[in-house]
């Protein structure tokens, strides 16, 4: 069979590994059209959560195989696929390891700014899967106490690491210095976490601390955020916004960091995404993707020691000149601020990421 391949523009390396694999064309995420599907007679499509897949999408095309080179699938209709006989892959944990180095930036950021010691300081991680755990195992490296939260994890009798402590999401709320989410958005069932942060738990949280938002938009209402933040100040640190790439500008403003979808988008964690798509696509096709440039890029990466946690001053400037937050910060609010009516700013500025290593 002779595939016809679609890959997201935005994943690196990937049109290149399955060249001989098929016919690949990259196309641009939020403008992918059913109709382009079908004339091209596309047989594999691989994406990026700024495509949503539905019956609207891919309903009569020739799509047999799905692939998002992300860690969430809020945006994957995956009971359609499945009734659809679709494969379907992604790429949990990929992104992981950008996303907690950009929690521990934020955290420094914030220490430097209240002048404090965070020895005795006490963060709650809400949410202890691929990314919540490596945030929980670098707090303990900083000596943070820590408070979690996962309901799904302890309904299972999930058993958490001895360093950190299990909380209820008000008490988490309450009692932290430094709150950050790492859950899926979804939006029904038991665990279900549209708003999982809202008015009435937004309001537990104590002056001066500091919220950090890298999930998914919708975990947090950003009214009862802002309500927050104009009665009682708060510090925030926010990549993901309700209604991407519409942001709420007013929110934008009152952050000491704003960055627009971009702490998972580290070129190592990218590579991750990327090599995962090749091996899903391997085992389902039985073709061999060519992934030497991958395995290349991959070989790059080379941590720092434990030891580095303890030293906050080195490891804020090692992540300062590794990640340029700060940078990326500055180029939101300047560019947003001047273009207040193209929502298209901020999906270039995803697109045109510069290339940005981890070292944790």
């Amino acid at each position: 069979m002779k595939h016809v391949i679609f890959v997201d523009e935005n994943i690196p390396l990937l049109a290149e590994a399955l060249r001989h694999c098929g016919v690949v064309t990259k196309y641009s995420g939020r403008k992918l059209s059913r109709h382009e599907l079908i004339d091209s007679h596309c047989t594999a499509l691989f994406i990026r959560s700024t495509t949503k897949i539905n019956s609207a999408l891919i309903e009569g095309t020739s799509v047999k195989f799905i692939g998002t080179a992300t860690s969430g699938i809020d945006h994957i209709d995956v009971e359609f696929l499945k009734k659809n006989n679709i494969t379907f892959a992604y790429a949990p944990g990929s992104n992981a390891n950008s996303v907690a180095e950009y929690v521990v930036y934020s955290i420094l950021k914030w220490k430097n700014l209240i002048q404090s010691d965070i020895g005795n300081k006490l963060i709650g991680i809400v949410g202890h899967g691929n990314i919540g755990k490596i945030v929980a195992k670098y707090s303990n490296y900083m000596g943070l106490k820590i408070l979690v939260n996962d309901p799904l994890l302890k309904n299972e009798g999930f058993k958490f690491p001895d360093y950190v402590e299990y909380a209820q999401l008000n008490e988490l709320c309450e009692k932290a210095d430094i709150i950050t989410n790492h859950v899926p958005l979804t939006n029904d069932g038991i665990y279900r976490t549209h708003y999982l942060f809202n008015e009435q738990n937004i309001r537990l949280i104590k002056s001066g601390a500091l919220f950090i938002h890298t999930s998914r938009g919708a975990v947090v209402d950003e009214k009862s955020l802002l309500s927050k933040l104009d009665k009682d100040f708060i510090y925030t640190a926010i990549d993901v916004w309700e209604n991407e790439p519409n942001i709420n500008h007013e929110l934008l403003n009152k952050t000491i960091i704003a960055t627009p979808h971009i702490a998972g988008y580290s070129r190592d964690g990218k590579i991750r995404g990327t090599k995962m798509m090749a091996d899903a696509f391997k085992e389902y096709s039985g073709l061999e993707p060519d992934i030497t440039d991958i395995n290349h890029e991959l070989s790059l990466y080379n941590p720092l020691s434990i030891e580095t946690f303890s030293d906050y001053d080195k490891l804020y400037s090692l992540l300062q000149y590794s990640r340029e937050i700060d940078e990326d910060t500055k180029n939101l609010k300047e560019i947003l601020n001047d273009n207040n009516s193209k929502v298209d700013v901020f999906d270039l500025l995803r697109k045109t990421y510069p290339l940005r290593r981890e070292i944790l």
